[in-house]
C-alpha cells in the first residue's frame, strides 16, 4: 500500500500556500503573520495531514491480518515508505527556499536582530514539523474519528460513545487556542496552571486578560466539556445497570 500519491498532493498544496504567504503577502502586516503561517503553521498542518493518511493505511494493513504481527506476515502488504521523501525532503527544502526569498524581501525585519537569526529559520521549520504530531492528535486525528463516526451513524452501526472522545479532543484545542489568545501569563509551563485557572474563574492573579470575550469562549468551552464529560459518564453507567 502506497500513501505517495496523496503525500505529494498535500506537500504540493502546501508549499503553494506557503509560497504564497511568503512571496507575495506583506510580511511586515498583523505582526509578521503571513511569516509565521507559511514558516510554521502550513508544515505544521501538513505534517499533521500525513500522519493521518499513514494511520488510516497502516489500519488498513492490520485489519487485514488481525491476528498476526507484520514480522509474522512476510508475503504481507505494507506502507511503502516512499511517501517520507515528500514530508521529511521536498516539505521542509522548500519551505527553507521560500523563507530564503522572504529574507530577500524583507531583510530588514528578519535581520533586525544580526545575521545569526537566519540560524533559527531551519530549526523553526523543523519544530513546525514536530509539532504537527500534536496538531493530528488534538484536531486531524479527532475530525477523521468523527467522520468514520457519522458513516457508521449513517450505516446504522453508530453509537453515542463514538462520539465522547473525538469531542473532548476538539473541545481540548480549542480551549488551549481561544485561552492562548485571550490571556497573558507572566509564568509559563507549570507554573501558569494557577494563573490559568484564575483568569478562567475570574480571580485576580499573575495574568493579563487580552481578549475578553475569548476568555468567556474558554469559559463556555470548559463548562460544556464538564457536562459532556458527566453526561457521558452518566450514560454509560446507566447502559452498565440494564446489562
Amino acid at each position: 500500500m502506497s500513501i505517495t500519491r496523496p503525500t505529494a498532493v498535500v506537500v504540493v498544496l502546501a508549499l503553494a500556500v506557503a509560497w504564497l504567504l511568503l512571496t507575495v503577502v506583506d510580511l511586515r502586516d498583523a505582526d509578521g503573520a503571513a511569516s509565521m503561517m507559511g514558516m510554521f503553521g502550513i508544515p505544521m498542518i501538513a505534517s499533521a495531514i500525513v500522519i493521518q493518511l499513514w494511520m488510516s493505511a497502516v489500519t488498513a494493513v492490520r485489519l487485514e491480518r488481525p491476528m498476526r504481527t507484520l514480522e509474522e506476515m512476510p508475503g504481507a502488504p505494507r506502507v511503502r515508505r516512499s511517501f517520507l521523501w515528500w514530508i521529511a525532503g521536498v516539505l521542509p527544502a522548500g519551505i527553507l527556499a521560500g523563507s530564503c526569498v522572504a529574507v530577500v524581501r524583507e531583510p530588514d525585519y528578519f535581520l533586525s536582530d544580526g545575521p545569526w537569526m537566519l540560524i533559527w529559520i531551519p530549526v523553526f521549520v523543523a519544530l513546525a514539523m514536530l509539532l504537527g504530531a500534536l496538531v493530528w492528535f488534538f484536531i486531524v486525528f479527532p475530525i477523521a474519528l468523527l467522520v468514520k463516526a457519522v458513516r457508521a451513524t449513517v450505516r446504522g452501526e453508530g453509537t453515542a460513545g463514538m462520539y465522547v472522545w473525538p469531542v473532548v479532543l476538539l473541545l481540548l484545542a480549542a480551549l488551549c487556542i481561544v485561552g492562548a489568545l485571550s490571556t497573558d501569563f507572566a509564568a509559563v509551563g507549570k507554573a501558569a496552571a494557577v494563573p490559568l485557572v484564575a483568569a478562567i474563574l475570574g480571580l485576580p492573579g499573575e495574568y493579563e486578560v487580552i481578549w475578553e470575550p475569548g476568555l468567556w469562549i474558554v469559559r463556555g468551552i470548559v463548562a460544556v466539556l464538564l457536562l459532556f464529560l458527566i453526561g457521558s459518564a452518566l450514560a454509560d453507567r446507566s447502559s452498565r445497570s440494564r446489562r
